[in-house]
């Protein structure tokens, strides 16, 4: 697979992220401070989308656990973050049980590095290759 073409240098804003498809895969491409990194869009803990995350300088933080990860290598910085429920004493018994099982299935999960995409800039067009 070569080069393809996935957006203008205009339509992604310095410190902002979008999602595209291309061949199948989910692909994010965020601009920091101009400098366009494309990785997987989908955090290798949960499946969450990467781009409905936080970017940090090239921090990436996942919208489901705050697992973080840095765009520029997809290495895993940090892993989830323990999930806070507070007050459940109001909460039906069951739905207490079923999120306490959901936290502890999902802390067994391990993370990992993000895949990260060769990019290209040739004039006003950001290509990608998503090999």
């Amino acid at each position: 697979m070569s080069f393809v073409e996935v957006a203008k240098t205009r339509e992604i804003p310095a410190g902002r992220m979008m999602h595209f498809e291309v061949n199948g895969k989910e692909v994010l491409l965020a601009n920091v401070a101009g400098e366009f990194y494309a990785t997987s869009d989908r955090c290798p803990h949960a499946n969450a989308r990467l781009s409905m995350g936080k970017l940090d300088g090239t921090t990436l933080i996942c919208p489901l656990h705050f697992a973080r990860f840095d765009i520029s290598t997809g290495e895993l910085l940090a892993g989830p973050a323990e999930m806070q429920m507070g007050d459940m004493s109001k909460l039906p018994p069951e739905f207490v049980q079923t999120m306490s099982r959901m936290g502890e299935i999902i802390a067994k999960i391990e993370a990992y590095d993000l895949r990260v995409y060769p990019v290209k800039i040739r004039g006003e067009k950001i290509l990608v290759n998503v090999l």
